[in-house]
């Protein structure tokens, strides 16, 4: 049985293998295409190569319960216009047990999958960033917003520097405004925050006064290491600033769902591979021998798409009605693994 293992995985490999870099490149053309226009504007094509290179870890994590999939199509479909399937169960090898073979080849995927999107993804996609962000001559440009106490506070962007660009503190008395604060930049000095350059408009005896200051201390519980966390999409980080940041958001009284959502998707995803794994193999068992490869690969990717979809959807939903992100990204692998069980009977 070994050497049936040996032989199935030998076959998934290299279609899940061929699939990823057809997949791979593709998307790594688009996005060096997409940053044509920062070579216009005086970057040079080192730094963009820098950064495409960079965002390649994050890729591969995105992309592997597709490439799987696809991969595995083309595998077993192989198999199956060869007639070796056929042969295997002829032999007496049960259904069950070539599942079990092709989910062993698959766990390869998915433990390499795990560790590129805990521990080396957010590492080389926050890099990736900053190098952007220093070609292009901006700061990173997702802002963000903070709470402390009555104090409402937004940050337009972080400079790879660490430095705050843009800071705007609302802070409010029993839901009245009373004053407003708008400062160019806050920078990070000997365990304090600084604003500087910045302007005051404040209610004092029911007169408005406007203020303008070179520097003034800000006590905020920002800590610098939250940065990075705060300047990336919440997918692109790891499980441990996930749970670190949502916590620090639902201490501050903010809404910590984006942060949550990629907290489940991220930690659902190796079940959500093997589902669609599954939905192949019912898939393979349950077609004719006379299926073309583009078929298979078409059926793949409207799966893969649809499976995609469906959570994408799923997810903010949950926020809107008030169900668990959980169940969010729950349900659609759970009606994989059903429709896969039922084809696969059907097969068998």
């Amino acid at each position: 049985m070994h050497l049936l293992d040996l032989y199935i995985a030998r076959h998934i490999w290299a279609a899940v293998a061929i699939v990823l870099l057809v997949i791979l490149g593709l998307d790594v053309m688009i996005a060096f295409g997409s940053e044509l226009d920062a070579l216009d504007k005086g970057a040079n094509l080192k730094q963009v190569l820098t950064y495409i290179v960079l965002t390649v870890p994050r890729r591969v994590y995105e992309f592997m319960p597709l490439t799987v999939l696809v991969g595995c199509l083309v595998g077993l479909g192989a198999l199956a216009n060869n007639s070796e399937l056929t042969v295997m169960r002829a032999a007496g090898v049960s259904l069950r047990r070539i599942v079990w073979s092709v989910m062993q080849a698959v766990s390869v995927f998915v433990v390499v999958a795990a560790i590129v999107g805990e521990f080396v993804a957010p590492v080389s996609q926050q890099m990736a960033e900053i190098e952007q962000s220093q070609y292009k001559g901006v700061a990173s440009t997702k802002g963000f917003w903070l709470r402390e106490g009555n104090d409402y506070v937004f940050v337009r962007s972080v400079r790879s520097d660490g430095v705050l660009q843009g800071v705007s503190r609302y802070r409010f008395t029993d839901h009245d405004w009373q004053q407003t604060l708008v400062a160019e930049k806050g920078v990070y000095e000997d365990q304090q925050w600084t604003l500087q350059r910045l302007q005051k408009v404040s209610v004092e005896n029911q007169n408005v006064i406007q203020q303008g200051q070179e520097t003034m201390p800000w006590s905020v519980s920002l800590k610098p290491h939250l940065l990075s966390i705060l300047s990336m999409d919440p997918q692109h980080l790891a499980i441990d600033d996930l749970v670190q940041y949502s916590q620090y958001l639902d201490q501050s009284g903010l809404d910590a769902a984006s942060y949550d959502l990629a907290f489940w998707k991220k930690i659902l995803q190796p079940l959500a591979t093997f589902a669609l794994v599954f939905v192949a193999i019912s898939f393979v068992f349950g077609s004719t021998r006379s299926v073309t490869l583009g078929q298979r690969v078409l059926v793949g990717v409207m799966v893969g798409l649809a499976f995609n979809y469906a959570q994408e959807v799923l997810g903010p939903a949950s926020s809107v009605f008030g169900f668990t992100p959980l169940f969010a990204y729950l349900l659609p692998i759970l009606v994989c693994v059903a429709g896969g069980a039922w084809l696969l009977r059907k097969a068998g």
